[in-house]
């Protein structure tokens, strides 16, 4: 074997190690609470550590530093000193993931260069492999060979809900067409391997189809709509034109369809704008679009009395709109470098005539009405695509062995911070993993344990939740109102307000009861049960008028779901105003 056979075969297998560790999360079950895949995810950035200290050591050229370098290095030191000085909140996981995140941006610099053309020919083939299992296990969810991971849906692949299943099968979509309509005839003509290789990727493009149709995801086919509209704007745009005319009619008929589920999400669109312009310039801090965002739908709907949306609010756990998303936690300062690497990228990779860029291009688009970069398999892929466009533009230089040298301590560095992350991950999980094994029973043995795990889960809801109501059932009202306290700030659900005012009025506290129950319908006007508190607060304490003028309120209100508690209270409330 030559020099340059050896040459080849390990800027191949290197690429190839580092393709899995980008799509492993993929194929991982992706969970919306602390889960083992998130510890994965650190060890496949460290992964990546090593793939890049082995580059450095065998190559001889060191990437150039580009202007998108200083963004990038721009908007991680700004997230640290956002974190640090700006941020109230418990954010350590979300700063964790930026950490990592950057880690995982410097290791790809270095490793993709190293690579060379080896990296950008098996990037989209490791994207349409992780498509192919996803849709092997969606076909399998489909005909009940295996069990969905959402109780509400027949499809999920090993993602926790339809949305974010659909939108990576909408990027293998626009990965796998874009490859067939570039290339596929070529290789069909070829050998029996190009042949072999050209038609499993035609096979994916058109199962992505049924799979795509079975999660009724609309983030996705608008997605997959923006980019077969650019790949074919050039050499068929009367038929562009036309498909857009077509589209637009399908979007009206989508939007009626499921109404309201668009209304929900122009609703959260605006009380998210609301919340940000609140502070543009820092943002509220990481960690805080929770609190930011009840805040402003709270202000929202009392601007609005009356509402027609208040029956679409509800109390989302994720930003429906990545740019919102940030400009809401970072501010100006933040959002800016996010659209400039986003945008900028997408661009190069286009110009270059990368097949991967439509799938880029999918998920931007999708992150603008749903939460992919939440998740750690879409944030994996989106660090990829940054780091493969400033590779692409940035060049390579060849440096004494001194430089080389020296960059080593600072990716070992950065490396020994990413495993530190995934050992206080692996903990965080195994305490939550203890905790949903007793969270159903609200005993007073427990307490201490939970008082024990709270370091650990303190920005987790349904701890908080839990623990607040463990404390109000052993009749520690001021500690429950501590601890429900501390859950307004993780969470927009007005539960904890409502809760709140119970151990107030247990308390005695009239006062502050009656500002919770308030609060808590303020933020969500569509749920009838805080004005029930109401008016037993004030038939309680002998104020007939008030509790009166509530059971009217609660006779005329229309509820967006009828039950049978819905019916009893108005019932209640009907016999309050007899007497």
């Amino acid at each position: 074997m030559n020099k340059g056979q050896y040459t080849y075969i390990i800027r191949y297998g290197v690429a190839a190690a580092a393709v899995a560790a980008l799509c492993d999360p993929v194929v991982w079950r992706t969970e919306a609470m602390p889960s083992v895949s998130d510890v994965w995810g650190y060890r496949a950035v460290a992964a990546l550590v090593v793939l890049a200290l082995t580059a450095v050591c065998l190559g001889r050229r060191l990437p150039r530093l580009h202007w998108a370098d200083g963004v990038a290095l721009f908007w991680w030191v700004y997230v640290s000193l956002n974190y640090v000085f700006v941020s109230p909140y418990p954010a350590a996981e979300a700063y964790g993931k930026a950490m990592a995140l950057g880690v995982a941006y410097v290791a790809l610099r270095l490793v993709i260069p190293f690579c060379g053309r080896a990296f950008t020919r098996l990037w989209w083939v490791g994207l349409c492999a992780a498509g192919g299992y996803e849709l092997w296990t969606g076909f399998m969810q489909l005909a009940g060979r295996e069990a969905s991971r959402h109780h509400l849906f027949d499809v999920t692949g090993t993602f926790f809900n339809p949305g974010p299943y659909a939108i990576f099968v909408a990027v293998v979509l626009a990965v796998s067409v874009a490859w067939w309509y570039r290339y596929g005839e070529a290789f069909a003509g070829r050998g029996r391997w190009s042949r072999v290789g050209a038609w499993s990727v035609a096979a994916v493009a058109v199962f992505c189809f049924p799979v795509l149709v079975a999660t009724w995801s609309r983030a996705a086919w608008v997605a997959v709509a923006v980019a077969a509209a650019c790949l074919l704007w050039k050499a068929h745009r009367r038929m562009v034109l036309w498909g857009m005319g077509v589209a637009v009619c399908a979007g009206v008929s989508a939007y009626f369809l499921k109404q309201g589920s668009a209304d929900g999400r122009l609703l959260m669109t605006m009380v998210a704008g609301r919340a940000w312009a609140g502070e543009w310039l820092c943002g509220h801090g990481l960690g805080g679009y929770a609190q930011a965002y009840g805040a402003a739908q709270e202000a929202f709907f009392a601007a609005r009395p009356g509402s027609p949306l208040s029956v679409v609010a509800g109390s989302p756990e994720y930003a429906f709109n990545g740019v919102l998303g940030v400009g809401v936690e970072q501010g100006v300062l933040g959002a800016v470098p996010a659209l400039v690497l986003g945008l900028w990228s997408l661009a190069v990779l286009c110009r270059r005539g990368e097949v991967s860029a439509y799938g880029w291009l999918v998920l931007l688009v999708s992150s603008l009405f749903s939460y992919p970069f939440a998740l750690w398999p879409f944030l994996s892929l989106a660090v990829a695509w940054v780091a493969l466009a400033v590779s692409l533009e940035a060049g390579t230089a060849e440096v004494r062995w001194w430089k080389r040298t020296a960059v080593w301590p600072v990716v070992a560095a950065g490396g020994l911070c990413v495993w530190h992350l995934s050992a206080c991950t692996a903990r965080r999980v195994e305490a939550y993993e203890e905790f949903r094994r007793v969270r159903g029973v609200q005993d007073v043995a427990f307490l201490e344990d939970y008082r024990k795990k709270y370091e650990d889960l303190k920005a987790y809801p349904d701890f908080l939740f839990t623990f607040g109501t463990a404390l109000r059932e052993a009749g520690r009202y001021n500690e429950s109102n501590a601890m429900l306290r501390q859950g307004t700030r993780v969470s927009c659900d007005p539960v904890f307000y409502t809760l709140m005012g119970n151990n107030y009025r247990d308390l005695g506290a009239v006062a502050e009861a009656e500002s919770a129950y308030r609060k808590a319908f303020g933020m969500l006007p569509g749920r009838m049960y805080p004005l029930y508190r109401l008016m037993k607060l004030y038939e309680a304490e002998g104020q007939m008028r008030k509790a009166e003028e509530m059971a009217r309120q609660i006779i005329a209100f229309r509820p967006k779901v009828d039950s049978p508690a819905v019916r009893e209270m108005k019932n209640e409330a009907k016999k309050l105003t007899k007497r």
